[in-house]
């Protein structure tokens, strides 16, 4: 079927059930951001494979709405397709919600798979839709009536962290939300993200690709434990230990009857990951209290532990990049050289795949060449992917998961020689990455009171980025991760020792190029403050040379260069004890000194 057949067929059934609008989001039941084939339902009706996005289909209407990352590759992806797109942020581009009221006026039936709307998309919606008589109906899954070969949920295996690497047992995890569920006055709280789930309980799985996480819910209250999963990929061993130390597992599809069988209780909930569908089977006796998961917060703060073993990860993970770069240069050097974007994206993976404990990518890679690099989340195909030559940059966005890390990582590189133009857009992107990078901040900041620091010296030419500075990253888990967060929007969430951020300035050149350098930064406390007050400082956590050829040290001040090479001797000194001789000599030439 094309896209049009598609909507044609999702039309007819709307006119079957009284429809006047129909809603699909890139959500699966428990508000992920990355999903299993299984819940690509918006990818499959519109054609547009990016992570984020809303479609909105009408009796003859279909729109896309998603952000500054994607409007490229969506203006790409969706020609042809009758679904027209919707550039949020843009000045007079509506909501789709917004949208949706002025198309259906004051009356008609909204529906959506209730399972994928979460609370929070429910209550923008009803604040809207209130002011008429639009009725949201999340009772139906549209999509599954037409699509016809639609993939099966593909569970994996469940497996455990012990202590040692996780450096928390599971029942301490549980006893700390107790005692936060005590002290805010509260009974109990359904977990519903899944990375969520899988910290607290230290166990680990493939149910969602590059996440290791478990398709699951875990309810807790002060004397229940009940973990929500399908008990047939859970070894025996596993389930004699969870239940030795006090949580019950139950089928994965009975989470609805639990909690429709609760009464008289206060219930927290996350309204950004818990699904409309759950909360409509809640008693009128419930007190919902809704805010960020409890576990949201402690397992942004990384342990001793966790830090010690992201340290050793980001080494293994150094060492394949520089064999990468390596590599790539090489083999670009070779006559007729034909490597393509997914070429170079394999080659990286093999790198990784010979370092101990490695288990997958965290992320689908961007290996994006010339003009494909202005498109920020660009995801390379057979058919048009480019071959690498030696004029123009080749953006590489990419990152492993470990048994001890999880990691992120972009590098600009340039095979041949640069431009006037690229090494300064290079350079600026550089200047702004150092600023952020030798950041000092008083305790209590936020992420968004430092993200000028990243877009100040691009901001001094009239340049910017759209996209954010910095995002959260898991351990052994989501590449993704809040509460914290780097960027322009005001999110009310303190940067506090042991949370890692990615730091990771851009700029793009639409038809030309794209520019991104990242590192992972935890925050940690700064040793040298002088003063009485709690300040913090980051410790870059990345370790790969940057791309020597593209900085213009005429840019540079005097400070900047000698971080520069302070970082470089560190990089040396921590990857060179896993490189071969050959390999280590030429990370020092890469990692000397730039004046």
């Amino acid at each position: 079927m094309t896209i049009q057949e598609r909507l044609d067929a999702l039309r007819l059934k709307m006119k079957e059930q009284n429809m006047d609008a129909y809603v699909v989001f890139s959500s699966d039941p428990h508000g992920s951001e990355y999903v299993s084939d299984h819940w690509r339902c918006r990818s499959w009706i519109s054609g547009f494979t990016g992570s984020a996005g809303t479609v909105v289909i009408t009796e003859k209407e279909a729109g896309l709405w998603t952000d500054f990352r994607y409007f490229i590759q969506a203006s790409e992806e969706l020609k042809g397709s009758g679904v027209k797109l919707y550039k949020m942020g843009e000045p007079e581009v509506p909501s789709y919600i917004d949208w949706i009221a002025s198309s259906l006026g004051d009356e008609g039936v909204v529906g959506m798979d209730g399972r994928t709307l979460t609370l929070k998309e429910w209550e923008s919606m009803a604040s809207v839709f209130g002011s008429g008589n639009i009725k949201i109906d999340g009772r139906t899954d549209l999509i599954d009536q037409i699509w016809a070969d639609r993939p099966d949920d593909t569970l994996t295996d469940v497996w455990t962290l012990s202590e040692e690497e996780a450096g928390e047992s599971r029942t301490a995890r549980i006893g700390r939300i107790r005692e936060e569920l005590h002290s805010r006055s509260m009974d109990a709280t359904l977990v519903a993200s899944l990375d969520d789930v899988a910290w607290i309980l230290n166990i680990r799985g493939g149910d969602v690709p590059y996440n290791p996480v478990v398709q699951s819910y875990l309810y807790i209250s002060s004397d229940q434990a009940v973990w929500f999963a399908d008990d047939s990929r859970i070894p025996g061993d596993v389930a004699v230990l969870m239940a030795r130390e006090g949580v019950e597992i139950r089928p994965y599809d009975s989470v609805s009857d639990f909690l429709a069988a609760l009464s008289d209780i206060s219930l927290y909930l996350s309204p950004e990951r818990i699904n409309s569908s759950l909360m409509s089977v809640l008693d009128d006796s419930i007190t919902p209290l809704k805010g960020v998961d409890i576990s949201t917060r402690m397992k942004a703060r990384k342990n001793e532990v966790e830090q010690k073993r992201l340290r050793n990860c980001m080494e293994k993970d150094g060492a394949a990049l520089v064999r990468f770069i390596r590599w790539f240069r090489d083999v670009l050097n070779e006559p007729d050289s034909r490597v393509s974007e997914l070429d170079a994206a394999a080659a990286l993976r093999g790198f990784r795949a010979e370092q101990p404990d490695f288990l997958s990518e965290s992320f689908s890679p961007i290996p994006a060449y010339k003009a494909h690099g202005a498109i920020c989340h660009y995801e390379a195909e057979e058919e048009s992917q480019f071959t690498i030559g030696r004029e123009s940059l080749f953006l590489i966005d990419s990152g492993g998961q470990y048994r001890d890390g999880t990691t992120d990582i972009t590098r600009t590189l340039c095979a041949g020689e640069p431009t006037a133009r690229e090494k300064k857009d290079y350079t600026l992107v550089l200047k702004g990455h150092i600023a952020l990078s030798r950041a000092r901040f008083p305790e209590g900041t936020r992420g968004y009171q430092l993200d000028i620091l990243a877009r100040q010296p691009l901001w001094n030419e009239g340049l910017n980025y759209g996209h954010g500075t910095g995002h959260g990253v898991g351990y052994i888990l989501n590449v993704h991760e809040g509460p914290q967060r780097i960027s322009p929007h005001p999110v009310d969430e303190a940067l506090k020792p042991g949370m890692i951020c990615s730091n990771e300035p851009g700029l793009y050149r639409e038809g030309e190029h794209g520019i991104r350098i990242e590192n992972l930064i935890m925050t940690v406390p700064w040793a040298d403050c002088r003063e009485d007050a709690v300040f913090y400082a980051f410790e870059t956590l990345t370790l790969c040379p940057y791309e020597r050829k593209l900085i213009d040290l005429s840019l540079l001040k005097d400070e900047e260069i000698r971080w520069i090479n302070a970082y470089h001797k560190e990089v040396f000194r921590r990857l060179s004890p896993l490189l071969n001789q050959e390999e280590a000599e030429w990370l020092r030439e890469e990692c000397r000194e730039i004046s």
